[in-house]
């Protein structure tokens, strides 16, 4: 919007500028014509008298000496024609007399008349000041006398003048924008504060608000009812995290209670009901797993802590370490690392969260005899942790939908999962500035790359 504020009032100001600057420059022009036409017409006058004068053939060779020696030294044509109308005297032949501009001329004056004001010539525009005058005896018309007079110097003129307009209109032009932009600033200024705090608002920093009391009264209550609904929102947000924290929290015991109890009626049960008493206890522990992914959902909504300078190599390593084991029991070869030092900005717990959950997910899907790798990328200012796996993968519809909450694959509701891991994964990373990706790879399995803001040029994959 400030943009086009600028532009229009830039536009405007531009067309203020010209509506001043075009006639201005025209009439200076103007005044430098009259001045060489007024000269050019008295010059004429006298030798239309002498013209007049000349009455026998002497007077006449006289005359075109006069013409000649006018032409040598001002530089001007000088032609004298009759009636019909054809030249009778000329201070030098050209094809000029013949012009459809000069023969207009010649016809009003033959007609007794004069051009008072003369056509207006352009600095770009190359043809000569024609200047008409009857020749009279007696009020009878003899004849029309006329002078082509180059304009070179007079066009130099002009085009000096208007070259000072422009650089005048041009200076004047750029002040004006330049004050434009500044009241564009100050009329757009509370709209600014108002889009700012919005962005941060809906980027998922719930505590923005828009600051200061400028402006209109309109945007004033604008700004106020943007706080008072950022504020319900936020302590709507506040108390919906809360529950969930607090409800995950108070079914632990219960629910521990409930698992104790399970495991306690295998002692009593009745053969036969083996089976059932194992479905039982799953759906428990289940529910359990359920809990733990909410709790940690609820703290991953709540914030993930400043982030700091992270060595994401090491991390990365000492994950791998911790999830060999069971990578082991599965046959399952997991590939990438040690890797190279490599860092980032990140909170050090939230991105060991993010990295345990991509590999629980990689090493659950992955079936017997299967692989997984882990590499560092570095894409600008970009570090990425991409773990790739051999298991079914996802098609192109469910790939839009890895971090949806509580969503799993219809075609693999037999794997154990909440459907919360990537969920959680994807929060911790958006609040550092990061994001989770998900891609199929070429062997038929699922590729997720964990993308963070890179802290240094360092960068090693394998």
């Amino acid at each position: 919007m400030r943009a086009r504020l600028r532009a229009v009032l830039a536009l405007l100001m531009a067309a203020v500028v010209t509506a001043l600057s075009v006639p201005l420059a025209g009439s200076r022009i103007d005044v430098e014509q009259q001045t060489m036409l007024t000269d050019r017409r008295d010059d004429a006058r006298r030798l239309v008298s002498m013209a007049e004068a000349a009455t026998t053939g002497a007077d006449r060779i006289s005359l075109l000496t006069d013409f000649r020696r006018y032409e040598e030294v001002h530089g001007v044509r000088v032609a004298l024609f009759d009636p019909t109308p054809a030249v009778r005297l000329a201070s030098s032949d050209t094809a000029r007399w013949a012009d459809p501009d000069v023969r207009e001329h010649v016809a009003m004056a033959l007609s007794g008349h004069r051009d008072v004001t003369g056509t207006r010539i352009l600095p770009w525009q190359s043809k000569d000041l024609v200047v008409a005058e009857p020749v009279t005896r007696d009020g009878d018309v003899l004849g029309a006398l006329v002078t082509l007079s180059p304009t070179d110097d007079l066009r130099h003129r002009g085009g000096v003048v208007v070259g000072v307009v422009a650089v005048a209109a041009l200076l004047t032009l750029t002040c004006c924008v330049a004050v434009a932009s500044r009241i564009a600033s100050w009329v757009l200024r509370p709209i600014g504060l108002l889009d700012r705090a919005a962005h941060e608002f809906g980027s998922g920093r719930l505590t923005a608000r828009v600051a200061g009391r400028s402006g209109p009264p309109e945007l004033r209550r604008l700004a106020a009812s943007f706080n008072d609904m950022a504020a319900r929102v936020e302590a709507a947000i506040d108390r919906q995290r809360k529950f969930v924290a607090d409800a995950s929290h108070q079914l632990r015991n219960p629910l521990g209670a409930l698992q104790l109890r399970i495991d306690q009626l295998e002692f009593a049960l009745r053969p036969g009901h083996e089976e059932d008493h194992e479905h039982v206890r799953t759906e428990a522990k289940r529910l359990g797993h359920i809990l733990d992914d909410l709790l940690r959902l609820a703290r991953a909504d709540a914030g993930a802590g400043e982030p700091a300078l992270v060595e994401v190599s090491a991390i990365v390593d000492e994950r791998l370490l911790a999830w060999a084991p069971l990578a082991r029991n599965r046959r399952i070869t997991v590939t990438g690392g040690p890797h190279q030092p490599a860092h980032a900005w990140f909170e050090p717990t939230a991105l060991s969260t993010s990295l345990d959950v991509v590999l629980d997910n990689a090493l659950k899907f992955t079936p017997r005899g299967g692989a997984v790798s882990v590499r560092i990328r570095r894409d600008g200012d970009e570090l990425a942790i991409a773990v790739s796996d051999t298991g079914p993968g996802l098609d192109h519809d469910e790939l839009a939908r890895v971090t949806d909450r509580f969503w799993r694959s219809p075609r693999h509701q037999n794997v154990a999962g909440t459907g919360l891991g990537l969920s959680i994964a994807s929060e911790l990373l958006r609040q550092h500035g990061g994001r989770v990706e998900a891609e199929p790879t070429a062997q038929g399995g699922l590729t997720v790359r964990l993308v963070l803001r890179a802290a240094d040029h360092g960068l090693i994959a394998r």
